[in-house]
């Protein structure tokens, strides 16, 4: 089970480059740009307590964002979707659900 900061390093790292973080009732996801063709997809699922980092390239990573974002609309419309913009706001979701 991974750490709580090492949950933060993950998605802190994601705040600082181009991408986007997306925090549903049930999980944390982030996908930003690591390199030239490189991204990190990182998800950290709050039931399971797991956490999921991969290094992927620029196809895969416009792939899984549509796939990501497709999923989760449904959950837009009732609040419950919302993209994180800030570490304050990345720690609160953080210290909400990870223990």
């Amino acid at each position: 089970m991974p750490g709580k900061e090492e949950i933060k390093k993950h998605f802190r790292e994601g705040l600082l480059k181009p991408g986007i973080i997306i925090a549903t009732p049930d999980y944390l996801y982030g996908l930003y740009e690591i390199g030239p063709n490189k991204w990190r997809q990182v998800s950290y699922t709050f039931s399971d307590k797991d956490l999921s980092v991969e290094d992927i390239d620029t196809r895969k990573a416009l792939l899984y964002l549509i796939e990501e974002v497709s999923k989760s609309l449904v959950t837009l419309n009732k609040g419950e979707w919302k993209v994180i913009l800030s570490e304050a706001e990345l720690d609160e979701i953080i210290d909400k659900y990870v223990t």
